[in-house]
């Protein structure tokens, strides 16, 4: 049980952390387009301002998502067969897909995430669902070769 939490735990940060960035970079190339100059240090400190203030709430939201997906991917492996890892990745993936559909559909502004406004976003931000669902397997049930892999 404690080995499941903090795979699960461990796949929720990592998720967040990526899916914070991702979105920074978005909303910095929609201002980019608009003429506004970007330097280097505006961005870095556009992504620690995000990572402290945007990842906490996206970490949330994956957490949900997570709670509900991957028990549902545990349960269609054992069912339907396949690799449990691409169950995960795939529930990691279609669960915020889900999520940013529903969310911005109830959400009193255009979106709740600014990336997720087109496909590309939407999908970028859906595939650090995937990220976190492959994080969590890979520490869960990590494979043999895994195992035997140089920790650096």
């Amino acid at each position: 049980m404690l080995k499941t939490l903090i795979a699960f735990v461990i796949a929720v940060v990592a998720g967040a952390i990526v899916g914070s960035v991702i979105q920074t970079q978005f909303n910095l190339a929609a201002l980019i387009e608009l003429s506004v100059p970007i330097s280097f240090d505006v961005r870095i400190s556009t992504i620690i301002h995000d990572l402290i203030h945007f990842s906490p709430i996206f970490a949330l939201l994956l957490a949900v998502v997570l709670l509900v997906a991957l028990p549902i991917a545990a349960l269609c492996s054992r069912k339907l067969g396949g690799t449990e890892r691409w169950w995960f990745i795939s529930a990691g993936f279609f669960g915020l897909l889900c999520c940013f559909v529903i969310v911005n559909y109830v959400a009193p502004m255009p979106t709740l995430i600014a990336a997720t406004r087109s496909w590309e976003g939407m999908g970028a931000m859906a595939l650090t669902g995937a990220f976190a669902g492959w994080i969590f397997d890979r520490l869960w049930h990590p494979l043999p070769r895994e195992l035997a892999e140089p920790l650096i």
